[in-house]
């Protein structure tokens, strides 16, 4: 569920986009609601497939190296980092039609970094647990 919340918000996020586009090139409401239409798809549904996706890989390639976590554990670092970066990702939607070229490829990577930054932070904490050494 938290998976499918982090895409529906980065769908939402390109919506004023669309909007800006459809109104300066004139065009009419099917066309909004078409690209609209479209862009949920790919976002809401390919994205929570690439999600799991990045996941189920990232628990496959630190499984050899004595990766101790789940499937659902590695599951959840990605959707969490995800979910995390949200916020970036709607102020990221906004600034594309407000503000100006570099400063909207600023929040870009901003938002990348974010992501990537909580994704591995998660996904060590999960598949590497610190162990209690009692006395």
């Amino acid at each position: 569920m938290l998976g499918l919340t982090a895409c529906f918000l980065s769908f939402l996020s390109e919506l004023p986009a669309i909007a800006a586009g459809v109104s300066i090139a004139g065009e009419t409401g099917d066309v909004l609601n078409g690209r609209a239409g479209a862009l949920f798809i790919w976002r809401v549904f390919f994205g929570l497939l690439l999600l799991y996706s990045i996941a189920a890989l990232s628990h496959l390639i630190l499984k050899p190296f004595k990766g101790q976590g789940s499937w659902q554990t590695a599951r959840l670092s990605v959707v969490w980092a995800a979910l995390v970066a949200t916020p970036m990702v709607l102020i990221s939607g906004l600034l594309k039609v407000f503000a100006s070229q570099p400063i909207f490829l600023i929040a870009t990577l901003l938002t990348t970094m974010l992501f990537f930054w909580q994704w591995v932070y998660c996904i060590s904490h999960s598949e590497y647990p610190r162990t209690i050494k009692s006395k």
